[in-house]
């Protein structure tokens, strides 16, 4: 019991620490970017580049997954990785009609500049997205995996993903669609043997919900008809149908890194 409590608490340590360094350094660019000359856009660089080399290192150091798909056929573990996303939008739609839920365009306040705004809004999004899923289903689930088992895996990092993001309205508005994405994410890593997947996931929907906002506006769940929450309650279910069809018969474990 005391080996598993050091492991799941060095895991997370290694996943936060870095998610937080990588987070910190992005950050100063930007703010650098926006003090200095805010209508030159140039914070995406540096802010890329960091990332990449952390994932490499981190990769080298640990095996997080960033290897191709090899436990089951790429579209099945795309597929399957679609499902489970829109499962988790399908909750976190329905979830928030009933809270008031309100998804705004996340602004830097030091800048004014509409390239500044607008590269921030969605490359952040993208640039958090794999963050995430570098530190949570990379770092901490390659360690935590092998000494714990699946589903007390899944279920602890997603519970740690969840409230890991800034502590606001969307946290207590939309936690239990933020955990089901979560660890329908985690799933899908052990299940695909491959980081990829939950990966290009993550990436994807913040993309589209960053642009979507940007050109759209505010989305308030509440001021969507009982037609549009039904269909989402309905698109949950059916995707719940198709992962786990997607998904039988077939997984691989991690093995593990020290």
């Amino acid at each position: 019991m005391r080996e598993k409590g050091l492991i799941l608490v060095s895991a997370m340590l290694r996943g936060l620490i870095f998610f937080g360094v990588v987070m910190g350094i992005a950050m100063a660019c930007i703010m650098l970017n926006a003090r200095w000359s805010p209508d030159l856009v140039w914070f995406p660089l540096p802010a890329v580049a960091v990332l990449w080399l952390a994932t490499r290192w981190a990769q080298q150091r640990w095996q997080i997954g960033l290897n191709p798909v090899a436990a089951v056929s790429a579209t099945r573990a795309y597929a399957a990785g679609l499902t489970v996303t829109l499962l988790g939008v399908a909750v976190c739609v329905v979830q928030g009609s009933y809270t008031g839920m309100v998804r705004e365009t996340e602004v830097f306040a030091g800048a004014d500049s509409v390239a500044f705004t607008l590269t921030y809004a969605v490359l952040m999004a993208v640039f958090a997205g794999v963050l995430a899923e570098v530190a949570f289903r990379g770092i901490v689930q390659a360690r935590m995996e092998p000494a714990f088992g699946l589903w007390t895996t899944v279920i602890i990092i997603a519970a740690v993903n969840v409230v890991s993001h800034r502590w606001g309205p969307e946290i207590v508005q939309n936690w239990l669609g933020l955990f089901v994405t979560l660890a329908g994410w985690t799933w899908l890593r052990s299940w695909s043997g491959s980081i990829w997947p939950p990966l290009v996931m993550h990436a994807g929907l913040n993309l589209l919900v960053a642009l979507g906002l940007w050109n759209f506006g505010p989305l308030h769940h509440a001021e969507l008809s009982s037609g549009v929450v039904a269909g989402f309650a309905l698109l949950g279910v059916a995707s719940l149908f198709a992962t786990v069809a997607l998904s039988r018969n077939s997984r691989v474990a991690l093995t593990h890194s020290a």
